[in-house]
């Protein structure tokens, strides 16, 4: 195979399974990556083109884009807790110039990593690629929502693109979910604040599939699709699975969603005040986040791609907790 792949955010969790998927589809690989990373030296003696940049500066990304076939942009700022115009710069302003290179070095696809954050899924009973994108007031939805709307505006100039919005991602190597919530829940600082809620999931060896699909079918073109593996899960089963997985007692406390949200507010406010780079125990967008209500339809990938989660649930969550077991306690909560 002689195409040649960017993947943008290559050090990350989904960008570096990304990298080393298209290795192994045999793809020639390039990486954008800040300079002074520590997985450089790995990278390069994968035989992956490094391009030392940031995806906040303009020439780094023209550099890395230039003689690329495809596009998988999975750089950006996911979290809960920053300041925003950190947001808007990678996540907006990073966006909106990998989509000009694309466009001016004739990209074939762009594929967008984008989040079900762009829609609401907190209070809507069923979300598709149909339902309208839901600004909140929150740093990590509104500019991936922002960032989503400038790969939709490259497609109007003639970019061919196609978007792709996990739900949760799991899976060993993820330094956000399963880790952070095995901490709390070693630490017994772990608590519910809505009874059953939804927690869709998907394994990132099944996003993987679904974004190489996304980058080479011709059906993919200036679509959308949603990602989840569809099983049903609660964040209570997810959290009961952890603590069995780590060998500790698994929460068991409810309080009231409104005063867990706002109890959340004060803490952001104390954090804010005090100049902390570190997230509050809570936040509002995580209260939000883990007490979904949607059913993610993901009937598009499946049936206009022939997507399938090949890793089913229990036997994804039992990887993940394996791994997770290889990790010392104390790097669990490295947000």
């Amino acid at each position: 195979m002689d195409k040649v792949v960017l993947v943008t955010g290559a050090s990350g969790f989904i960008g570096s399974h990304l990298v080393k998927r298209c290795l192994r589809d045999g793809y020639t690989v390039k990486a954008l990556v800040r300079k002074g990373n520590a997985c450089i030296s790995s990278l390069r003696s994968s035989r992956v083109e490094v391009i030392e940049g940031d995806v906040r500066d303009a020439a780094s990304v023209d550099r890395a884009v230039k003689g690329c076939n495809i596009v998988l942009h999975a750089a950006a700022l996911t979290s809960d807790w920053g300041p925003m115009k950190d947001f808007l710069d990678i996540n907006v302003g990073g966006t909106r110039s990998v989509c000009a290179s694309s466009l001016k070095h004739g990209v074939e696809r762009l594929v967008h990593i984008s989040s079900y954050e762009c829609y609401d899924h907190h209070s809507l009973e069923r979300i598709d690629e149909n339902t309208p994108y839901a600004p909140r007031n929150a740093s990590y939805a509104d500019t991936k929502i922002a960032s989503t709307n400038e790969v939709w505006e490259a497609a109007q100039k003639g970019l061919s693109v196609s978007v792709v919005y996990p739900v949760w991602v799991y899976g060993p190597n993820d330094r956000t979910l399963f880790p952070l919530l095995a901490d709390g829940i070693r630490k017994h600082q772990m608590f519910y604040w809505s009874r059953n809620a939804r927690m869709s999931l998907v394994y990132i060896d099944n996003l993987v599939d679904l974004i190489m699909l996304a980058a080479n079918s011709p059906a993919a073109a200036n679509k959308g699709f949603l990602a989840c593996d569809g099983e049903d899960i609660t964040f209570e089963q997810v959290c009961g699975r952890i603590a069995e997985g780590i060998g500790s007692r698994a929460p068991s406390l409810y309080l009231p969603f409104g005063f867990v949200r706002a109890l959340a507010g004060l803490m952001e406010r104390a954090y804010t005040l005090a100049g902390s780079p570190t997230r509050p125990l809570i936040t509002r967008q995580a209260v939000d986040v883990l007490a979904s209500r949607a059913f993610v339809d993901c009937s598009s990938a499946r049936q206009l791609l022939g997507w399938k989660s090949l890793v089913k649930q229990d036997d994804g969550i039992s990887r993940t907790l394996k791994w997770l077991m290889s990790v010392p306690t104390s790097k669990w909560k490295v947000k």
